[in-house]
């Protein structure tokens, strides 16, 4: 299983091979799209955070493809926001006639539309966990659609995980490993993730809220403010699922995502580290207990895991 990296960093590549990276994805931002679209149209989901998110222009993405595929890495291109016009789909086929020039290992994508573009050029298609693969149909919807690799979204279990991937084996998987957890669908969200706080779940993040409770029970407002304490907190910051590795391992899940296109190399780095630290435990273990038993809990956040408050796959322990 391969580690899936946000690239946002050109200086720290090298860091980030050492660490244990195995592929690498990044967006760009244009600002003749945003001229000719406007400032609330996104070519990818992360376009709201402009050059925070997405710090490359277009022609500097097709030289980082060059410099990645000389280092024998793979990498992607994201195109999932969580909508289209007709004439954004004809500009994005442009990109993509652009990207497979470079050489680029694939390009994620969040609807149908995309898929098919890509297809018809014969280009790599990533299905994005905003096109919300969440049972065997649609992974076969997809699949038989040319695509080269499913996202599964990040709130389903590992046995649901694994039933897709029984029934439809035919196709790369990508899991969610690290950071950003959401409490949200993906699929679902029409929100916006930008600096004006557009997002439903950074509104609800930054929010200074007050919780209710009809009587004063202590079990029920411990529930209460214990659920929203890692719904609007501890998930997001903290967010992780090395529990699940040797489950995943054993599913041969082809690549597992570090979120943060937005975060410190440094942390970027830790993650990445611990994740391959994890994998080659659960590469020697004979059974999930064993791995539960050996393996390493990040040290920024261990009491978040003992408490369960930043399980991205909370069935594995709790």
């Amino acid at each position: 299983m391969k580690i899936l990296v946000p690239l946002n960093n050109m200086e720290h590549i090298d860091d980030y091979i050492a660490a244990g990276a195995g592929e690498f994805y990044i967006g760009f931002y244009d600002k003749e799209w945003t001229s000719k679209f406007g400032d609330f149209a996104d070519i990818n989901r992360m376009s709201g955070f402009k050059e925070n998110a997405n710090p490359f222009s277009l022609e500097e993405v097709i030289e980082i493809i060059n410099t990645v595929k000389n280092k024998g890495m793979l990498i992607y291109v994201t195109f999932n926001s969580s909508i289209y016009s007709e004439e954004q789909l004809c500009e994005i086929k442009k990109y993509f006639i652009a990207l497979k020039e470079a050489g680029v290992d694939g390009v994620i994508v969040s609807c149908i539309e995309l898929v098919e573009i890509a297809d018809k050029l014969e280009l790599p298609v990533v299905v994005s966990t905003i096109s919300g693969v969440y049972n065997t149909q649609i992974a076969k919807f997809y699949r038989d659609k040319g695509t080269k690799r499913i996202i599964i979204p990040r709130d389903l279990s590992v046995d649901e995980i694994e039933t897709i991937i029984k029934e439809v084996p035919d196709v790369e998987y990508e899991v969610f490993m690290m950071r950003n957890g959401c409490m949200f669908s993906d699929a679902n969200c029409l929100g916006m993730h930008r600096n004006e706080s557009c997002s439903i779940c950074g509104s609800l993040i930054s929010a200074d809220s007050q919780i209710h409770i009809k009587d004063n029970n202590f079990k029920k407002r411990h529930n209460t403010e214990l659920n929203d304490l890692i719904y609007t907190k501890s998930f997001h910051e903290y967010a992780c699922g090395l529990c699940s590795i040797y489950r995943f391992v054993k599913m041969n899940i082809t690549a597992c995502k570090i979120v943060g296109r937005t975060d410190e190399w440094k942390n970027i780095c830790n993650d990445i580290r611990y994740v391959k630290q994890n994998l080659e435990i659960a590469e020697s273990c004979k059974s999930q207990e064993e791995y539960l038993e050996r393996m390493q809990l990040p040290e920024d956040s261990r009491l978040m895991c003992k408490l369960g408050l930043s399980c991205y796959y909370p069935e594995m322990r709790f």
